[in-house]
């Protein structure tokens, strides 16, 4: 019998063989063989060929989905004496170490046990409980959230009796913040069009739909476009945080601006348009469309209800920097550090 583990799961393995009393020489006298893989990708076809040789079956010990055991079973697929390879499930298919919740080393114990056949070592693991009690309990859920100084902590919030659409982007987590009232997402280029069909059989008279600039720049500001000429009243919150923050942090195509945004959007034919920013005076008039207004985001709520009375289409463009972003820049000295209180 062969076990093989890597990090946690190896001294979980470790562990298991303490509980079911096999030392080294134990092992040996046993046939039972421990391999720790060092690096889970790719595995080293030689060694886990040089392992697997005169073993019948080997326990592939890992958590969530099976990385090794998928590749182990892969490099030995041609080998002419090959040994049965277990772990996510056992010799008949059934389930042996779930892809969910945590793996106790009682439960490596069971399954070490069961194909040794000593019945010293089975009588001890019939004594472990299955799982300890914790892994059985209801834990504390932590549902996904932003990013410590992330952009959308604030631009996601609405007004008391608003509700927004989620689109393509880090603020699709919104759906997940229960004071957020975002209930809904289409695909990219389609921010909006779910409220087009939606506003005419609906008792509510608008609607906020956040939309990245990453997204706005790929083929959002179509959506705004098809939002327009519909009719519907809807407020665009186009979060522009000067990187493309859910591939990498890239710059957008075409050195994109605020005032690029808010002069495309009057040409769509949208009438009110707000800069909302997270630094006082970081835009004036210059650039933009006439009848622009410019604001501090501590007026984000006071903005959002005038738009909720605006007929038609109307945008808020909120400018702030992508907070990882600004720590992958402050590294290289390309983006000034905060005030130190």
């Amino acid at each position: 019998l062969g076990v093989v583990a890597a990090g946690k799961n190896y001294l979980d393995a470790r562990q298991a063989l303490d509980e079911l009393g096999i030392d080294e020489k134990k092992a040996a006298r046993l046939g039972l063989r421990l391999l720790k893989v060092g690096a889970v990708w790719p595995l080293e076809p030689e060694a886990m060929r040089d392992f697997a040789r005169g073993l019948d079956t080997i326990i592939v010990v890992e958590e969530k989905r099976a990385l090794i055991e998928l590749q182990l079973r892969d490099i030995l697929y041609g080998e002419k004496k090959r040994p049965a390879i277990v772990g996510k499930t056992d010799e008949k298919g059934a389930a042996l170490f779930a892809s969910h919740g945590v793996l106790e080393p009682n439960q490596i114990a069971r399954a070490i046990a069961a194909r040794l056949g000593d019945r010293e070592i089975s009588a001890r693991a019939e004594g472990m409980p299955e799982a300890a009690a914790a892994a059985n309990a209801d834990l504390a859920q932590r549902v996904p959230y932003f990013c410590a100084g992330c952009p959308h902590n604030t631009s996601t919030a609405l007004p008391e009796g608003a509700r927004a659409y989620a689109g393509i982007g880090c603020h699709w987590l919104a759906q997940f913040v229960p004071d957020r009232r975002t209930e809904g997402f289409t695909h990219m280029g389609g921010e909006g069009a779910n409220w087009v069909g939606e506003a005419p059989f609906s008792t509510r008279g608008h609607m906020f739909q956040n939309l990245g600039d990453g997204t706005y720049n790929h083929s959002g500001m179509m959506a705004i476009r098809h939002a327009v000429n519909s009719g519907v009243n809807i407020t665009y919150k186009i979060l522009f945080n000067d990187a493309v923050a859910m591939t990498g942090g890239q710059k957008n195509d075409g050195g994109l601006t605020v005032p690029a945004i808010a002069q495309q959007a009057r040409a769509f034919g949208v009438e009110r348009i707000a800069i909302v920013s997270d630094e006082e005076g970081k835009h004036g008039p210059s650039g933009f469309p006439p009848h622009t207004s410019f604001h501090h985001r501590t007026a984000l709520d006071e903005v959002q209800r005038e738009m909720m009375g605006v007929p038609g289409a109307s945008v808020i463009i909120y400018d702030q920097t992508c907070a990882a972003e600004k720590r992958r820049r402050r590294r290289r000295g390309a983006f000034p550090d905060p005030a130190r209180r």
